[in-house]
């Protein structure tokens, strides 16, 4: 029984596991590609030079210690050259729930978000959230300490977001950028502003994709099965000394990649089990999903899969991490787990949402826009299937979402401020 609890946690529907070989449905996907993509063995900033675009690659500490690696595409790959006079505009795009930023750039290039923004003249900034491939390390914790997995959405939202807002104004010399968030992306933005309220002012648009709080209507067999016994098997792992789950080196995942990697089969296999997750696509390239094993999940803390399903169990709420009754009367001061108060996002949000998507159903996004403290819009794709990876990998993403997505945006470009401090004598009196 143990090992079948192991398995759901840390790796795929345990369903999936035992495979009816005759199952013809394994079979259908058609292929036009030698196994395996390479591009699921790359690192993100490899995959962008590999489409022709620059990157760089920034480190960011956070105030608790944490040390974020983002990544960069200062411009696009035919804009490099502008008025000198003028500074790209920062927008940053945040991933969700155990991932990377690759969730942007593993799409064809005239599909993918981070592109079309780095081609139409943004400077697009990619941080990677705690504990996640990239972002593993802190300035005093490894880890191997228990003490480095000891977080949470709040402390990403509070820490993480904010240090990756500050470094890259700090860099682009600008006041204010736009965010982009997807799923859990969007979530711990909503912390951000929630748990240090000074930061709206920083922000011009927040673009939220299939953002995720309210989970009462979460349509997952698995997840749904799962949430009531949250407390249990979270105690059960701490128990076993398990605090880091889903890492992208873990054994479990080089096994899955290799199931992937091995046949037609094991590669449709693949595929079912990431539509079981992301809510299943109409419009999509095989080897984009594919690529996606690669990369997925990269891993993250216990504790911020415990509030992932502390939050489908709980229904209509968007709640802290529950700690127990000791815990919460130690953090909050009452015996169950505080709410965020959704009402103080103040900067200006849009929402696009899909109306297949089993993540973030219509309800639930219904939930989110009823309580924001500043929603423009609610924008429903114009698709009669859009689910939950549809924004990663679909091959409409550019007509549907991104390109009007990118009209919200500020211009890409503004005039440069220069300090008369930086000028020359003659340049001043010019």
């Amino acid at each position: 029984m143990l090992v079948l609890i192991a398995l759901i946690i840390q790796n795929v529907p345990v369903d999936y596991l035992w495979i009816r070989i005759n199952d013809s449905s394994l079979l259908k996907a058609e292929r036009n590609y030698s196994l395996p993509v390479p591009e699921a063995y790359m690192t993100t900033p490899d995959i962008i030079r590999s489409r022709g675009y620059p990157v760089e690659i920034h480190n960011v500490v956070t105030e608790d210690g944490y040390i974020l690696e983002v990544h960069r595409i200062p411009h696009g790959r035919h804009n490099r050259n502008v008025d000198p006079h003028k500074k790209r505009y920062p927008v940053m795009l945040q991933h969700g729930l155990f991932a990377t930023d690759h969730v942007f750039v593993i799409n064809q290039a005239s599909l993918a978000l981070s592109y079309i923004l780095a081609d139409r003249g943004y400077d697009v900034w990619m941080p990677n959230s705690r504990g996640s491939t990239y972002s593993r390390q802190h300035v005093t914790l490894n880890t191997d300490d228990r003490q480095y997995w000891q977080y949470s959405w709040t402390e990403m939202g509070k820490y993480d977001v904010t240090a990756s807002i500050n470094y890259i104004l700090n860099v682009t010399e600008h006041e204010k950028l736009s965010y982009v968030g997807h799923s859990l992306g969007c979530t711990l933005f909503y912390i951000a502003m929630i748990e240090q309220p000074q930061y709206n002012d920083k922000i011009d648009v927040m673009i939220s994709l299939a953002p995720s709080t309210s989970l009462a209507n979460l349509d997952n067999f698995l997840f749904n099965l799962i949430a009531p016994f949250t407390s249990p098997l979270e105690s059960l792992f701490r128990l076993l000394g398990v605090y880091n789950l889903y890492s992208n080196d873990a054994l479990s995942h080089r096994m899955l990649r290799f199931v992937c990697d091995s046949s037609e089969i094991g590669a449709n296999l693949c595929q079912k089990v990431v539509f079981h997750i992301f809510g299943k696509s109409e419009s999509f390239q095989q080897s984009t999903v594919d690529m996606m094993m690669g990369h997925y999940p990269a891993g993250g803390s216990l504790a911020t899969f415990a509030q992932f399903l502390q939050n489908i169990y709980s229904g209509e709420s968007f709640h802290r991490y529950d700690f127990g009754v000791k815990g919460n009367m130690e953090h909050y001061g009452m015996p169950t787990p505080s709410h965020y108060n959704l009402s103080l996002v103040t900067a200006p949000v849009y929402i696009f949402w899909g109306n297949t998507d089993p993540v973030t159903p219509p309800q639930d996004v219904a939930w989110l826009a009823a309580r924001l403290g500043n929603l423009k819009a609610s924008i429903q794709i114009q698709s009669r299937s859009f689910a939950h990876g549809d924004f990663l990998w679909s091959t409409q993403s550019d007509r549907l979402v991104f390109h009007p997505l990118a009209e919200i945006l500020p211009p890409p470009y503004s005039q440069a401020v220069l300090s008369t401090s930086n000028l020359t004598y003659a340049q001043v009196c010019a």
